[in-house]
């Protein structure tokens, strides 16, 4: 599996629970955030339990280890303060602002996410009003 896919995975998983690690998510809601089919997703869970970031129980959802649960918040973080990043220094609708992070999420390291952050003034909310997760707090250039 490559990083993209795992990093897509994480971070829809970790929006539908909330953050949390005891909130089972079913392959359904999965799949239908991700416009996918529950077979294509099923086949993909197992993989990303072995890899260890979530616990899997057919017909019963998965949930996140802490492994995943920082993987997904990572991902989620870094694509808030990019949608700021491009609210701040491109016209652009918001629509497209999503699309864009969504490209760019992958891409970015924390160090760099770090550095727009602390440059946008470390942001708590993205252009849509949703929260951007804190960052690392050993790594946290605040």
């Amino acid at each position: 599996m490559n990083r993209e896919t795992r990093e897509e995975y994480l971070e829809t998983i970790y929006k539908i629970s909330g953050g949390s690690v005891d909130r089972p998510v079913h392959t359904g809601e999965i799949a239908k955030k991700m416009e996918l089919s529950p077979p294509t997703v099923t086949e993909i869970l197992p993989l990303l339990e072995k890899e260890g970031y979530l616990r899997y129980k057919p017909y019963h959802g998965v949930k996140l280890t802490q492994k995943g649960r920082h993987l997904g918040m990572t991902i989620v973080r870094n694509h808030r303060v990019l949608e700021v990043f491009l609210d701040q220094y491109f016209s652009i609708s918001k629509d497209k602002i999503h699309e864009k992070a969504c490209q760019m999420e992958h891409i970015f390291d924390k160090d760099m996410i770090n550095e727009m952050c602390k440059r946008l003034g470390a942001p708590t909310k993205c252009p849509h009003g949703n929260d951007i997760p804190e960052c690392d707090k050993e790594n946290c250039p605040f």
